[in-house]
């Protein structure tokens, strides 16, 4: 046990010293600063840090830089006045999950966004030459537009340096991946793998499920207000049957918030959607068939009778007020999900099962002895590997852990 954790900690300490998040450059990079005079010439390659990354595009001249970003927005809509816009954060995220991207052209000023800007400072790293400043700058105008997206093997780095130099390569990649390699390879890392699946296989029995489209339902079993239950793999999705072979059922769903086209909206919901429903905190009361809201799964009616305190109202009420509150509203996976929706329609009480069961395991993982132990031991690890061991940052270090330590 130790040594495991001796290893988790060698290899936090390795990934803490890699310089991917970091950027340097050599002393004959040029970096321009805000307020600073602009020297940029057409076809420069820019680059601006981020928080975990660093940024790159092409100078095309006139203020204009072309730049490849995630942008989840030319894939729900064609309006380019809306896609023209800077690129949030939240469209960000959302394009790097769905893997879809754009080569587009912004400004100077929306580029850096506040950052300073390193000028043609791979020039001095890249092994082929840079191409005629002219000819970058075209490679790059001929590339604008939307494109699939990949973190590691399509982002921003290979689109410049595929334009600046003619080769596609990314140097935060190559480290990225030169880390993960050396983890990797570790013997340990054998065993901690293999614990952790045994370990999953018996938290986690496999079964072989029927085929979810031969399933079908007795809709006679089922009566208008009744709660209905589908078991999923980390999870239990609740709906209310409405009649008619209808269930009004709340589930984060993130096309709403980019488009009015009912059409779109009323085709079923997939995993992408529902995903990025649940990051971006949007869902939808909806109504979809039995089959739809089930997905093959087996139901359970009004199971929820026998473990709530309020007694049910009556069918008719129930299914009144899950179809008033039918649209779009605001999601949260623990405070406000399909539980709390069909409690609400049934017993009058905006409660969640599943939510106290899940707070109540964090509660005791968190504040137990052994949890102060680990924090006390990583955050002494840290101090003495940084160096900034003091008596001052030693009790700052172990306040969290005496906090955990009283709490348990």
């Amino acid at each position: 046990m130790l040594d495991a954790l001796a290893f988790l900690l060698e290899k936090l300490f390795v990934f803490s010293s890699l310089k991917l998040f970091t950027f340097t450059w050599s002393d004959e990079g040029k970096c321009t600063k805000r307020g600073q005079a602009p020297s940029f010439q057409r076809g420069d390659l820019f680059e601006v840090p981020r928080t975990l990354f660093t940024h790159s595009g092409i100078y095309l001249g006139e203020n204009k830089v072309a730049h490849l970003i995630p942008d989840i927005l030319p894939v729900l809509t064609s309006d380019k006045n809306q896609i023209s816009k800077v690129v949030t954060n939240k469209r960000l995220i959302l394009g790097v999950l769905s893997k879809t991207a754009s080569i587009r052209v912004d400004a100077v000023e929306d580029f850096a966004f506040g950052s300073n800007i390193i000028v043609n400072s791979m020039d001095h790293t890249c092994k082929n030459p840079p191409l005629p400043n002219e000819d970058v700058a075209k490679r790059a105008e001929e590339l604008i537009g939307v494109i699939p997206y990949s973190l590691l093997w399509n982002n921003c780095e290979h689109f410049v340096t595929y334009c600046r130099y003619g080769s596609a390569v990314s140097m935060q990649t190559d480290q990225f991946l030169q880390c993960l390699k050396s983890v990797v390879r570790d013997q340990r890392s054998v065993l901690l793998t293999a614990g952790l699946g045994l370990t999953s296989i018996v938290c986690f029995a496999v079964e072989v499920k029927e085929d979810k489209s031969k399933r079908k339902y007795d809709l006679s079993l089922y009566k208008r207000g009744d709660l209905l239950e589908v078991p999923r793999t980390l999870f239990t999705h609740f709906g209310i049957y409405l009649g008619d072979n209808k269930v009004a059922h709340l589930i984060p769903d993130i096309i709403p918030v980019f488009t009015k086209n009912q059409d779109i909206i009323k085709e079923m919901v997939t995993n992408s959607r529902l995903i990025m429903g649940v990051l971006a905190k949007v869902a939808s009361v909806r109504v979809d068939t039995v089959e739809d809201f089930a997905y093959g799964a087996e139901i359970l009616v009004n199971h929820m009778d026998k473990a709530c305190s309020r007694p049910p109202y009556q069918g008719e009420e129930v299914a009144r007020r899950a179809e008033k509150l039918l649209g779009s509203i605001t999601y949260s996976l623990l405070w406000y999900n399909c539980e709390h929706y069909v409690m609400y329609c049934r017993y009058g009480t905006c409660i969640s099962f599943q939510t106290y069961q899940f707070c109540k395991t964090v509660r005791k993982i968190v504040c137990s002895q052994k949890s102060a132990f680990l924090t006390a031991l990583l955050g002494v690890s840290v101090m003495l590997y940084l160096g900034s061991f003091t008596p001052l940052t030693l009790l700052l270090t172990l306040l969290c852990p005496f906090i955990l330590w009283m709490t348990s």
